[in-house]
């Protein structure tokens, strides 16, 4: 029997043991975590599948595997998988452990995935018999959506630049690619929480779209920059305005991409090209030239002026200091206290 259900992927396994033809057709559920067995030779190990559906479209899918020493060297196809996405979707698959290799059908191709380097496909169906390396135990997750939900939540311009970076501009198309090993944990981290409910719907949601603006972070730095768009220019000074009366921890490039509604590169770039320096530089100098100001006209403590910069101790900031100015906060403030002129290079 099929389950339908508008926009929600279907999954139908047919499991290739000798002893059964079993098949089993599997809906994401409707936000709470369902597990269910693989199955696997238990002389060989042993392993289940999770599915969660959330918000915004976005579907979660892990695979845990477990494997005795008899698995050792084997290939050991789990089954074979005809997932209807029910329209264009994308779709990324990150292993930690182990490896896996895939027998895609729509379209043909032999792909490996494994710690390191993930799975990306721009299709509506995958029909595939995936094989997982029994020499060590491993665990595969993936997030799923359509194209109309990546397009919702980057922009349709910024949809478009992640599908040409990662090759995947037709449709169907399927790659795998090096990936920094910090993106593919947001994805093993969203449904390893230790919440329930709605508290975990949330949690699961909130890191796959960490992760959808890690990666088009990343995918930008391979990209070439855009053309200067003057609809940038007003989130660029949003963004100036922004950092002058920042305090504390300076937000990375990503998070600030995210909140002025830019791409991390383009953000980065557009704003140089307005105040002649990077992000950082800026808020690095910045802060800086703020410490001086209080250093002469105040007796903050040197520890809280460098908490209230973001420094995460005051050694970094005394070190910053002086190679900004050529001297250290400490003389500055005892010349100021002496009132006594402060010469160019270190008192």
């Amino acid at each position: 029997m099929a389950f339908m259900k508008p926009g929600v992927p279907t999954i139908h396994f047919r499991w290739l043991l000798e002893a059964s033809a079993e098949s089993q057709d599997v809906l994401y559920g409707d936000g709470d975590l369902e597990q269910q067995p693989l199955r696997i030779d238990p002389e060989l190990g042993h392993g289940h599948f999770d599915l969660f559906n959330l918000a915004l479209g976005l579907c979660f899918y892990r695979s845990t595997h477990r494997w005795l020493p008899a698995a050792a060297g084997q290939l050991i196809p789990l089954g074979e998988l005809d997932i209807d996405y029910g329209g264009p979707s994308f779709t990324v698959q990150t292993l930690r452990g182990g490896r896996i290799c895939q027998r895609e059908f729509l379209p043909e191709a032999n792909l490996i995935v494994e710690d390191g380097r993930d799975f990306f496909s721009h299709t509506a169906r995958r029909h595939l018999i995936p094989l997982v390396d029994g020499s060590s135990d491993s665990v595969m997750a993936a997030l799923s959506m359509r194209m109309t939900t990546l397009q919702a939540i980057l922009g349709e311009e910024e949809a478009a630049v992640i599908l040409k970076a990662l090759g995947l501009s037709l449709c169907p198309s399927l790659a795998v690619r090096p990936m920094p090993k910090h993106l593919g944990a947001l994805l093993h981290s969203a449904m390893s929480a230790p919440l329930t409910g709605s508290a975990r719907r949330l949690f699961a949601q909130a890191k796959a779209l960490e992760y959808l603006s890690g990666l088009a972070g990343y995918l930008q730095l391979d990209s070439p920059t855009p053309a200067h768009a003057p609809q940038a220019r007003p989130k660029v000074q949003a963004l100036h305005a922004f950092l002058l009366g920042l305090e504390g921890k300076a937000p990375n490039l990503e998070t600030l991409a995210h909140q002025f509604e830019l791409p991390a590169r383009r953000l980065n770039t557009e704003f140089s090209r307005e105040y002649g320096e990077s992000i950082h530089a800026f808020i690095a100098g910045h802060r800086l030239d703020q410490a001086r100001v209080v250093l002469l006209e105040t007796g903050l403590p040197m520890k809280e002026l460098a908490s209230r910069l973001g420094f995460s101790h005051v050694n970094n900031f005394i070190n910053a200091f002086k190679n900004r100015f050529g001297f250290s906060p400490g003389s500055l403030r005892r010349k100021a206290l002496q009132h006594v002129d402060l010469p160019t290079g270190e008192p």
